[in-house]
């Protein structure tokens, strides 16, 4: 067969039978690549196209090498990963028969039981170990990745939590560690990440089953094994995978350089490997780990997440803030206050340097909707906890130094206060539009409560700040930017033009920069915007 499009049975089974005659022949495979796609992949399941792959992997020996240079495997993981990929995007009736199920519990079995160990014990570890920006090695990389991907999405459409457990402990997790810490690339990198997170992920038989009630699949499974220990030990050391971690949160904040959802994915991971249980050997490093070059240099694990939170709210005026990033970002934070050595010290540094305090307060003025950062309100509600808290076994107990740092934040610029206002105005507001008993009356009057307790705990008395003078004029049509201290403030020309962007809300003002907007926001803006929306002014 010569041709790379599989129309019927018999094209499938001729090619299924040249490949057995010469299994080794390198265009033959390459050939059944191409023609594997969701339209030919039922033929070739019904040609034993699955069985066939999985005699391959059989026959591989534990050291040996293709006629390409690279270890045997690398061509299987390529093969089993495009038919995991037609088979993940088969259409009803098909992706549910028994056909289909067949062939991916023939490629799952033979993954876990040799593929993936294979790769763990020589391809991957042995070559990126010693040899991380090797021609090879990048095809290793890029082949184990492939695999690993194409299983996670095929675990979310079909789940099956036993073999989820098998995956783990056949090497996945080793494997999937080499080459999130290794690649060179971002796309490779974000990829390994996604599946790495998916691996880590302690999936509940009963979201499972809600995912997927029609697949064919058991969902019975033993216990949840912890595998995050097995993360370090494929690494060189904790400190490589901390080091790791700090660069790529560092990526997500140039811009263009990464989506939301790849952010999402990079601060899960973290959040995954922060886990308490880690305490003594991952997620201590993660507290005191410094990056000492490239992009993340000289900060730590939080000062990198703290810088993502806060440019994910700078867009609120923007795009909108993209609430799972603080969400998770905050569930990050309490994770690594748990790790700590020093549970309160690290409490301390939040507030005193970190400024987490300044963060739940925009958090707390911008309003996110119901169940939107409650890991922000969890954090709150833990600072309160340690101004009250004075059990001698509690690792968040009150103390001078804590009550100190914190009192000085909250009463910075009228801070406490002025949140305080804002939550009350807010209350009055959603209580005259919905009566006070929607989730988000219910909501705004839990953060009142806690963060108006946080400052009484510590001697704070809120004061209604005075009422506002109206404002005399709106400003008309400004040419430029509208920041009254940019240097394109009242420029007319061609540069200028093209970076500015309008206000999302009243549609009139202009700003070359998110920091301008923000900026003129504070000053003038926040007051006139409203006016402008009502289409009148208050003169």
């Amino acid at each position: 067969m010569s041709t790379t499009t599989i129309r019927t049975f018999a094209d499938a089974q001729t090619l299924v039978k040249e490949l057995r005659e010469n299994p080794n022949n390198i265009e033959k495979r390459q050939l059944a690549r191409t023609a594997c796609s969701t339209e030919s992949w039922p033929l070739l399941c019904d040609a034993r196209y699955p069985d066939f792959l999985a005699d391959c992997v059989n026959l591989h020996g534990e050291e040996e090498v293709g006629a390409n240079g690279l270890p045997a495997w690398v061509l299987s993981a390529w093969e089993i990963s495009i038919s995991l990929q037609a088979s993940n995007a088969s259409v009803p009736p098909f992706i549910t028969s028994p056909l289909n199920i067949n062939a991916l519990l023939t490629l799952r079995d033979i993954i876990v039981r040799k593929l993936m160990p294979s790769m763990a014990s020589l391809g991957v570890a042995g070559r990126v170990r010693f040899k991380p920006d090797s021609p090879d090695a990048a095809s290793c990389i890029s082949a184990a990745t492939g695999l690993l991907f194409a299983l996670s999405h095929s675990l979310k459409v079909h789940p099956d939590l036993s073999f989820l457990a098998r995956l783990r402990q056949s090497g996945a997790v080793e494997v999937c560690t080499l080459c999130w810490l290794y690649t060179s690339d971002l796309a490779t990198r974000v990829t390994a990440s996604i599946s790495l997170e998916s691996l880590l992920e302690p999936h509940s038989q009963k979201q499972q089953q809600q995912s997927s009630s029609s697949s064919a699949f058991d969902f019975s499974s033993p216990p949840m094994q912890h595998v995050l220990r097995r993360v370090v030990d494929a690494a060189p050391n904790a400190s490589t995978i901390v080091h790791r971690c700090i660069s790529m949160l560092s990526d997500g904040l140039e811009k263009g350089k990464m989506t939301d959802g790849h952010k999402l994915v990079e601060l899960c991971l973290v959040q995954w490997m922060t886990d308490e249980s880690c305490k003594d050997s991952l997620g201590r490093f993660f507290v005191t780990e410094r990056q000492s070059s490239g992009s993340g240099d000289g900060k730590n694990v939080a000062e990198v997440v703290v810088a993502v939170v806060a440019d994910a709210l700078a867009q609120a005026e923007v795009t909108g803030v993209n609430w799972e990033i603080v969400d998770m970002g905050g569930a990050v934070l309490i994770s690594l206050s748990n790790v700590a050595p020093l549970p309160m010290g690290m409490l301390i540094e939040y507030i005193e340097r970190l400024e987490i305090v300044q963060l739940a307060a925009n958090i707390y003025t911008l309003g996110p909707e119901e169940g939107h950062a409650q890991a922000w309100s969890n954090l709150v509600d833990l600072l309160l906890h340690c101004t009250t808290c004075r059990a001698p076994n509690c690792h968040f107990v009150r103390t001078e130094a804590y009550e100190n740092a914190l009192r000085s934040k909250l009463e910075q610029n009228s801070l406490w206060n002025n949140v305080v206002h804002s939550l009350l105005e807010r209350a009055r507001t959603t209580a005259g539009s919905d009566g006070g008993g929607s989730a988000k009356a219910k909501t705004i009057k839990g953060q009142w409560a806690v963060w108006t307790q946080l400052g009484k705990e510590l001697g704070l008395v809120y004061k209604p700040p005075p009422a506002s003078a109206p404002v005399s004029t709106l400003r008309g049509d400004i040419d430029g930017c509208w920041f009254a201290e940019c240097d394109r403030h009242g420029k007319v020309d061609e540069e200028t033009e093209g970076k500015l962007l309008r206000c999302s809300a009243c549609r009139r003002a202009k700003y070359c920069s998110a920091s301008c907007q923000q900026k003129d926001w504070k000053a003038v803006h926040k007051t006139e915007c409203k006016a402008f929306r009502a289409g009148t002014s208050t003169n």
